[in-house]
């Protein structure tokens, strides 16, 4: 499978990187589509413009899936293989649960994508498991937990403050287009690193770029420009799971939930790791809509809960299978 095509390999990483941004472009504008802040496409195009501007603020985390994960010296001639059936799998389980409707993880699915794939093709030995205990198992329980209670928090002293003020409607909801924006930009700041982290692999792993010089400027601008390509196409399923099947919000509960979010991905982005921004994104909902509103529809949080803990696994089996089918090339 080592076939010496590596523009072609690019290209996959950058359609990964436009499916991550449709996929997730619900973590950044659900709020703002449910409560009529905005249209679709308006919203649509204001995270695109945030999530390009946010893939240029770090590469911390673009390091970590670059050298956390899997260890580029041991993958020799099977870089193509392992890299593009990773990506492949990953992209299959993120159409999957689009056109499922459900917000599932492309960082886990691209994460589980690289697992599945050098186990099949290269051995265990390869994977650093103790990357992806810290990448995955703990993200996946802590950070959702983190969103709901920051969320949770940000309510109750608003809503104590707004029992003594009268501000109009229409400010909430400028304030939360404002709030929508900066979960864009968080977004941008963590999900097209992850793009960025695997190019960066691949140049690695083909002897292009050494494995301490960073993330080429050429390699974060395309793959800005993907996501922000990926957003502005936007999976409309999965928008009206996140943002009206969840919980009842309104421009308050719906501000906050972006500010809570936009907090936990941006300081996750500063110290490099790659959390889910919908399971933060869920989680923040959760939190500010269950106080302001009261209520959670619990059965389709169920079935969210369910697609992240299949991702992993899902998308692992995904890159399996894609290695076996192309193994005799």
């Amino acid at each position: 499978m080592a076939i010496d095509f590596k523009g072609g390999l690019i290209a996959i990483a950058l359609l990964f990187d436009v499916t991550n941004g449709f996929h997730d472009a619900a973590n950044a504008i659900a709020t703002v589509v449910a409560t009529r802040a905005l249209s679709l496409r308006s919203a649509l195009l204001l995270a695109a413009v945030a999530n390009f501007v946010g893939a240029f603020l770090s590469t911390r985390v673009a390091l970590t899936i670059e050298s956390g994960i899997l260890d580029s010296r041991a993958l020799g001639e099977q870089w193509f293989g392992v890299i593009g059936t990773a990506l492949l799998g990953a992209m299959g389980w993120n159409l999957l649960t689009w056109y499922w409707g459900l917000p599932s993880s492309s960082s886990h699915a691209l994460i589980g994508g690289l697992v599945g794939a050098a186990l099949f093709q290269v051995s265990p030995h390869i994977i650093s498991w103790q990357g992806i205990v810290e990448a995955v198992v703990l993200p996946m329980i802590v950070s959702p937990l983190v969103a709901i209670a920051i969320g949770l928090s940000f309510t109750t002293l608003v809503e104590k403050w707004l029992q003594s003020q009268e501000i109009p409607p229409e400010h909430w909801q400028r304030l939360q287009i404002l709030s929508g924006m900066l979960m864009a930009v968080a977004h941008g700041a963590n999900d097209a690193q992850k793009t960025m982290g695997v190019i960066t692999l691949a140049l690695v792993s083909w002897g292009q770029l050494a494995p301490d010089a960073g993330v080429p400027f050429w390699v974060m601008g395309a793959c800005a420009l993907a996501i922000a390509i990926g957003t502005y196409g936007g999976g409309e399923r999965i928008i009206r799971t996140t943002g009206e099947k969840i919980t009842p919000l309104d421009p308050v509960s719906g501000c906050f939930a972006n500010l809570s979010a936009a907090l936990t991905v941006g300081a996750a982005s500063l110290v490099g790791f790659p959390v889910s921004t919908t399971q933060v994104v869920v989680g923040a909902i959760t939190g500010a809509g269950y106080r302001h509103q009261g209520e959670v529809n619990w059965q389709v949080w169920a079935q969210i809960f369910l697609a992240w803990i299949f991702t992993f696994p899902g998308a692992a089996l995904l890159a399996i299978a894609l290695s076996y089918a192309l193994s005799p090339l």
